[in-house]
């Protein structure tokens, strides 16, 4: 069993909402210690709708929420965890991995052949020494298909 996702994910999603959090709070933060919020709060209100409005955009293009925290390949199958929620996933089970370049992260999505605890699809980010070099990331993926596609000759033989 060797992990070939990024061993920090959790810690870094956690700090990417975090930062969110404290941009928000320093950009609200001024207006309401000094008082301005309570006299005229249309400024603070519009500057804080467009930060959570540029936020909310950058979750949605980045999709961080859907990275799985951990990915462990255990030859035959792959186990998979997100928060609380783990799912070991066979080989067999996916059709494809591919390379994804959204948002400046490089990430590996595993395609499925059939919905399991994650949806269709499962997305992580891969080790931290791959990040720089995107032909290891994207061989990563081959391998994965290329394994995927073996075991799934072999079980439709049986």
């Amino acid at each position: 069993m060797r992990t070939i996702s990024f061993k920090n994910t959790a810690l870094f999603k956690r700090g990417i909402w975090l930062s969110a959090a404290a941009l928000i709070a320093f950009v609200a933060g001024p207006a309401a210690v000094d008082g301005a919020l309570w006299i005229d709060p249309l400024p603070s209100v519009i500057a804080v709708a467009i930060l959570c409005a540029a936020l909310s955009y950058f979750f949605w293009k980045t999709q961080m929420h859907r990275l799985a925290d951990e990915v462990l390949d255990c030859g035959d199958s792959l186990k998979v965890r997100r928060g609380r929620t783990e799912q070991t996933i066979p080989l067999a089970r996916i059709a494809a991995a591919e390379v994804a370049s959204s948002g400046g992260f490089h990430r590996i999505t595993i395609r499925l052949l059939e919905p399991s605890k994650f949806g269709r699809r499962v997305e992580f980010l891969p080790q931290a020494s791959l990040w720089s070099n995107i032909d290891a990331i994207k061989q990563v993926a081959r391998n994965l298909t290329e394994r995927a596609q073996l075991e799934s000759q072999v079980h439709s033989r049986v």
